[in-house]
């Protein structure tokens, strides 16, 4: 009797691996290091980030927010404004590895993103275009690791978890999939990426 479930699904997330997001490194690189650690502590890591990927709060009203909050460092902030747009780009040795993997399994994505800048790279880049479904947090009002949003991804596409790869490089994230059934995976490195692929799928790429 055949136990295991073949894989006909492979879920991914976004940032971090397929589509570069690195803001803290980026900080670091960029900005004296006392101003990164204040832009990573009231932008990136602060809750409104969180909003923006949740819908609640538009980009651009979250960048008025902080220019206001942070007027000290207001010439730091919309240089951020202005840059954090170019840093999504995406990963090529991944995303080269989906045409591939297209002729054998149903690709989704399952995604943390704000509205717009979600509606940015989607235009901005064809690879989406391979995707047969995507469900993004901001369309749907909730976050990874909500269970809602997994939820959402099966309902909406009838997903079989237990048919299904997910791949995410958020412990939280892949420990709640876990929790739904999914065969979850978190990459750690997106150099990774096709390594797991080939060891989790048994397939050369």
């Amino acid at each position: 009797m055949k136990l295991a479930f073949e894989v006909k699904n492979i879920v991914f997330d976004l940032g971090g691996v397929l589509i570069d997001w690195r803001p803290c490194e980026y900080l670091l690189e960029s900005f004296p290091e006392e101003v990164a650690k204040v832009l990573e502590k009231e932008i990136f890591k602060h809750e409104d980030w969180k909003l923006m990927d949740r819908g609640v709060l538009p980009e651009n009203k979250l960048w008025e927010k902080k220019k206001r909050e942070l007027s000290g460092f207001r010439e730091y902030v919309e240089r951020l404004e202005r840059e954090v747009p170019e840093l999504l780009r995406p990963i090529e040795e991944n995303v080269k590895l989906l045409p591939a993997l297209k002729r054998t399994f149903k690709l989704y994505a399952l995604s943390n993103y704000g509205r717009i800048y979600f509606e940015m790279v989607r235009e901005r880049y064809d690879f989406f275009e391979l995707f047969d479904g995507m469900v993004i947090s901001s369309h749907v009002g909730y976050l990874k690791p909500e269970k809602e949003i997994y939820l959402e991804l099966i309902r909406r596409y009838k997903i079989v978890p237990e048919e299904s790869l997910f791949i995410d490089d958020t412990p939280e994230n892949v420990k709640t999939a876990r929790e739904i059934g999914f065969r979850a995976v978190r990459l750690e490195k997106p150099s990774k990426l096709k390594e797991i692929l080939v060891r989790e799928l048994k397939i050369e790429l």
